[in-house]
């Protein structure tokens, strides 16, 4: 009755309409507001405590003029901030349709760039593990595919990077693809590469490496051709741009000197202290749930004659988890490292683990038959908690939408006082335990800590920004300062 009722179409389909209703339910938080206004580099950026007002964004020449005050005070992620600028300008509305079609065009992408098949190949098996992956095992999927800011710098600039892998990808699958180049791939492997080099950091550097791998490969098998050089070229050239932006330099500086962080300060950057910070924060809160793709990867390698493990989708597969975790072994030599920096890793591996699930997917039928009990088991339990999950998180996000209207309500009817108290937004204790043991999936007190909510400080920039962007003279929180450890 599954079978004949419920395509990958229909999955597909519901699972992204779960995402809209979330995308819907969130509203504009933290950098969002902010981000409606001119960067104004003179004085310190719109992200610092204390900073004066702001002019509201009403035109693309205002994000023009936003963008580069940006890239020369504070750092070279236009495409991904410029992205958030344009719709804190248009209104979240936009964003929550176009986010979804993001979303589900990234898993889509992953299929063909995994598997080198069309979406007429695609079934079942293969939705139910994206959905699977994309529900579970991305990094922080709260901050990079729900959160504006963070979906435009993790979640859009994930799908440029993999839209200019996949020509690469096709190729190496199909050695027919593009047997004789068209004259328009070249300039669209130029501009293609320039803005995946200048998208987000971590996910540029994955996607170099990979490229240089697939160059290599192609030129063992004499079938390099202008359009990869030149992609390649122009992605280089997108990264430095990205990491040589001027701004870079100023705001590690003003960091330094505003910004509060009692985790690590200045002096105890590159100490034990740092590294085994980044670890447990960034590093194995990702690598993590890269276990169930890795174990469909290694399943695949084990089935393999001895003789035969090194072919054309093992070194596929070699490709993306070295790109992926290249990325995350460098981030233990950054400062401040979050998790969600390995958003393009662990996208990497999730098409290495679909280039091992097309291989097995012929004994699909057979491994079902011998273990039809254990295979009931597991898909019930995925199943359930998946459902599970689902509902808590449009629970708390409906919880914490609903409180958060409601603050806007009373400030409205009290912004006539010169300071206005209000409540500190609080979530179930279920969320924060649910955040320890998978991930960012949904509100948090530390997301709300740090920098989602307003806070008890006056001088705080987002009560300063919030207060600008809704016309109300000064708001703080009551209770403690939440991000006091």
């Amino acid at each position: 009755m599954v079978k004949k009722h419920l395509s990958w179409q229909i999955i597909f389909l519901l699972f992204l309409g779960l995402f809209f209703l979330r995308n819907w339910m969130l509203p504009m938080i933290s950098d969002d507001i902010p981000y409606a206004f001119i960067w104004d580099g003179a004085d310190r950026g719109n992200l610092l405590d204390g900073i004066g007002p702001r002019q509201r964004i009403t035109s693309f020449g205002d994000i023009l003029i936003s963008q580069w005050s940006h890239y020369m005070t504070w750092g070279g992620r236009i495409l991904g901030i410029g992205l958030t600028q344009f719709f804190a300008w248009q209104g979240k509305e936009l964003f929550n349709i176009l986010n979804t079609l993001v979303f589900g065009g990234l898993m889509l992408l992953l299929f063909r760039l995994g598997t080198g098949l069309s979406l007429t190949k695609m079934n079942r098996t293969y939705m139910l593990w994206l959905v699977f992956s994309f529900w579970f095992l991305l990094p922080d999927p709260f901050l990079t595919t729900l959160w504006m800011c963070g979906s435009c710098v993790f979640l859009w600039m994930g799908l440029l990077e993999f839209l200019f892998l996949l020509p690469f990808a096709l190729k190496y699958w199909r050695p027919d693809f593009w047997q004789t180049a068209p004259r328009w791939s070249v300039p669209l492997l130029a501009f293609s590469g320039l803005c995946a080099g200048w998208s987000v950091e971590t996910g540029a550097a994955a996607t170099g490496l990979i490229t240089l791998l697939a160059l290599w490969h192609f030129k063992r098998q004499h079938q390099l051709q202008p359009w990869m050089i030149t992609g390649f070229i122009f992605l280089c050239l997108g990264g430095i741009m990205l990491v040589q932006a001027p701004g870079e330099m100023v705001r590690l500086e003003l960091q330094r000197q505003y910004e509060y962080n009692p985790g690590l300060p200045a002096d105890m950057y590159w100490t034990p202290l740092m590294f085994s910070i980044n670890f447990l924060e960034c590093f194995w809160p990702v690598t993590k749930f890269w276990l169930p793709l890795l174990l469909l990867i290694g399943i695949y390698w084990y089935q393999l004659p001895k003789g035969q493990r090194w072919n054309k989708t093992t070194k596929f597969q070699a490709a993306m988890v070295a790109g992926a975790l290249s990325v995350m072994i460098v981030m233990l030599f950054v400062p401040m490292a979050p998790a969600r920096a390995g958003f393009f890793s662990t996208a990497a591996v999730i098409a290495a683990s679909l280039s091992a699930l097309r291989e097995l997917l012929p004994r699909q039928e057979d491994f079902y038959q011998r273990y039809k009990t254990v295979s009931h088991i597991v898909l019930a339990g995925c199943l359930a908690l998946g459902v599970f999950s689902a509902a808590f998180c449009c629970y708390v996000d409906w919880d914490v939408r609903t409180q958060w209207l409601d603050r806007i309500d009373y400030i409205n009817t009290h912004k006539e006082q010169d300071l206005v108290v209000v409540h500190q937004i609080d979530v179930v204790p279920l969320a924060d335990t649910l955040c320890e043991y998978w991930s960012c999936a949904t509100w948090n007190t530390d997301i709300l800590a740090w920098g989602s909510d307003l806070e008890p400080r006056p001088e705080g920039s987002h009560n300063l920004m919030y207060a600008q962007y809704y016309g109300w003279k000064k708001v703080i929180t009551d209770g403690a300062d939440r991000r006091i450890e």
